[in-house]
């Protein structure tokens, strides 16, 4: 038996996820097209429905309760139930309808074009929305379920979400060939922590390696010794090719950076002796419902992610620098030593 329901309900769970969401009564009743004094209502009329408080308010401050966590995590499902519905219904005839959003790192969401290119080609009622992100705003956007699921690299799977892992990345120290700092093919922590580095610029990113050499005991050797600080690989490379430092990237990012450069004087060295291999999967929310077109992006993208050939930098880094006649006569250049 389903229980009867004040027929605003829905949108006062509405108002209280968005002034979560924003911080305020203020920034939620500017999202949803209201007033605030509507807002403040709902949220009135919800705390009284279910006999409960929802946020703690000091002065202007409203900080969200126990009882308000546990109402943001159902909230959610339910919009999250409501969508599928919507989904599943509109996609009774067969034919794939609604819309797709995935929030991803720029490496993983280059990989994946070939494979979302032909989904759309194919499936050509879905909308697609694909969003870049640092790994930690993927975490976000998956977490609050602002996106149907991510795509990134993580070091360790997280404890809240699933993460359906398709390949793993080694992690290799990148410099400069005629670098000046005597760099030996198989680098210990020792020679890494004498060493100048061009770094990521997201510290608090739990998914990289600086970070992870932190609070795996190993120092901050890579933030103390930093030169300059860059939130992209393609700049990151740019400054290692001009010899202001190393730099420590995993595989993918590593080839994501070969697109439209002549990287003819970077080499690189393994690292998988010291670090862990970064781990990239599907990411998606605990408990969430994945709508019908949703659920066949992710199997393509797996199916696809599955083909692909094991990840090799020495390999791809030989191939990317062959010329197109070589390629054409089908012989390969002698590559260079990529370890110096």
């Amino acid at each position: 038996m389903i229980d009867e329901l004040n027929g605003d309900f829905l949108q006062w769970l509405r108002g209280f996820y968005w002034v979560v969401r924003t911080g305020s009564v203020r920034r939620a009743a500017e999202r949803m097209h209201r007033n605030p004094s509507t807002i403040s209502y709902q949220l009135r009329s919800l705390e009284q429905e279910l006999n409960t408080v929802l946020f703690d308010r000091y002065k202007k401050s409203l900080r969200i309760t126990p009882e308000g966590s546990k109402l943001l995590d159902w909230t959610i499902t339910t919009f999250e139930a409501l969508q599928g519905m919507r989904s599943s219904v509109g996609s009774a005839d067969g034919e794939l309808k609604g819309t797709v959003t995935i929030a991803a790192t720029l490496p993983m969401a280059t990989l994946s074009v070939p494979s979302i290119v032909e989904f759309s080609r194919r499936h050509q009622g879905v909308d697609l929305v694909v969003e870049r992100g640092l790994s930690s705003e993927v975490r976000k956007a998956v977490a609050e379920s602002r996106v149907d699921f991510g795509l990134l690299p993580v070091i360790s799977k997280p404890e809240d979400d699933r993460l359906e892992v398709v390949f793993k990345a080694r992690p290799l120290l990148v410099m400069r060939r005629d670098n000046p700092w005597n760099i030996p093919p198989v680098p210990e922590l020792a020679d890494l922590r004498r060493l100048p580095y061009v770094s990521f610029a997201n510290e608090g990113d739990p998914d990289d390696l600086g970070y992870w050499c932190r609070n795996a005991g190993l120092g901050d050797f890579i933030q103390k010794n930093a030169t300059i600080r860059v939130n992209n690989y393609h700049l990151i490379m740019r400054f290692v090719w001009h010899s202001l430092g190393v730099t420590i990237m995993d595989e993918l990012c590593f080839q994501a950076t070969n697109f439209g450069a002549d990287w003819k004087q970077i080499c690189f060295r393994p690292l998988d002796h010291l670090f862990p291999n970064r781990l990239y999967g599907i990411l998606v929310r605990r408990n969430k419902h994945i709508s019908p077109q949703a659920s066949a992006l992710m199997r393509a993208l797996r199916e696809f992610f599955l083909s692909l050939p094991s990840l090799d930098a020495e390999t791809a880094w030989r191939n990317a620098r062959q010329t197109p006649e070589t390629q054409k006569a089908g012989r390969k250049t002698r590559p260079e030593n990529s370890n110096g």
